[in-house]
């Protein structure tokens, strides 16, 4: 009796001593491994993000666009039922970081255009361009002038297609003010040689619907210039706007009557001398807003003609809106141009 006591107790501390072995043991407990996360940058404004392992901070933007244009004058036909439409996608770029120098930034901003009229399908940068500084920048690559900006209804005929290598020098303070000086790469007619194009702005603009502006450009090659002095003022529930023009000869900062569309008329080949365009844009509702618009354009050989119209723009929801065009050209039946002409536009911005 005694022995089998003995081995019962026996057992019990051994299989004490076994479990407070285990329990002694430390826990070897495998942790997940960190969730590698977009950090959001928040010191350039919203949409900004980190580049994982930098402190560069970057913005993806940029716009999906189908858009059908008809009538003589835009589609380069005689006939006032041509029409032609194409769908674009604009992809935009952005990334900035704080250097001593102040913000360096880079903006690269491809575009692809994809056409049904048998023309092709094209790919093209809007922009791509290097700027370092803040109040006082300085700018270099492939840059979109300030005569590719135009007034908010899109009639005005006062602008040009003004993309080019260039570097600018400007000065931009808070308060609105802004001076500055572009050096462009132009290319001479029917030469593929380069030559030098000038071109400046200087402004007050505290706001969209309130400014002052002038802008300059110089054709060291041709010896050409244009001015264009534009200003906007607020007025009751909307703004208006008004720009003048006046091109000393050919230069390509500003419009001529050289394109195809205007092969039949008489101021074919020429150039815009003189222009004055204004337009008043103003909420409908909280998500229409309509500009009436109208302009005065006199050519190089003194033939002149009056446009007028209007442009809709219908935000439909948030970042998808619809903007429609219809113009009117004042011009007499030997000009063998059609009278109306305008265009309607989805976009999708992003």
């Amino acid at each position: 009796m005694k022995i089998n006591v003995l081995l019962i107790g026996s057992a019990s501390l051994l299989a004490l001593s076994a479990a407070g072995a285990r329990a002694a043991d430390p826990v070897m407990a495998i942790e997940p491994a960190p969730a590698n996360y977009v950090e959001v940058c928040d010191a350039f404004g919203a949409g900004y993000f980190y580049i994982p392992g930098t402190d560069t901070c970057l913005s993806i933007g940029g716009y999906v666009r189908f858009e059908t244009k008809f009538g003589g004058i835009q589609t380069g036909s005689a006939d006032d039922s041509d029409w032609y439409p194409y769908a674009k996608v604009n992809l935009q770029f952005t990334a900035k970081t704080d250097t001593e120098l102040g913000t360096l930034t880079s903006v690269m901003t491809p575009e692809f255009y994809y056409y049904s009229n048998g023309s092709g399908n094209d790919f093209k940068f809007d922009q791509a361009y290097i700027d370092i500084g803040d109040a006082v920048q300085f700018r270099a690559g492939y840059i979109k002038g300030f005569w590719n900006e135009d007034l908010w209804g899109e009639l005005d005929n006062i602008d040009n297609v003004s993309r080019y290598n260039a570097v600018r020098l400007g000065y931009f303070p808070s308060d609105g003010f802004q001076i500055a000086l572009e050096l462009d790469a132009l290319t001479k007619d029917n030469s593929d040689d380069p030559k030098l194009g000038l071109s400046g702005r200087i402004a007050w603009a505290p706001s969209d619907s309130n400014y002052i502006k002038l802008d300059v450009a110089y054709d060291t090659d041709s010896e050409n210039y244009a001015i264009r002095p534009w200003a906007g003022i607020g007025i009751g529930p909307g703004t208006f706007e008004i720009a003048g023009l006046y091109e000393s000869g050919f230069i390509s900062y500003a419009p001529d009557f050289t394109a195809d569309n205007w092969n039949d008329s008489p101021i074919a080949g020429t150039y815009m001398k003189y222009a004055v365009a204004a337009n008043y844009y103003f909420n409908v509702t909280e998500n229409l807003i309509l500009a009436p618009q109208t302009q005065y354009n006199v050519a190089s050989n003194d033939k002149a003609f009056w446009e007028a119209g209007a442009t809709a723009d219908w935000q439909v929801v948030d970042n998808f809106h619809v903007r429609a065009n219809l113009n009117y050209a004042f011009i007499d039946e030997d000009w063998n141009q059609q009278n109306w002409f305008g265009w309607l536009r989805l976009e999708r911005d992003f």
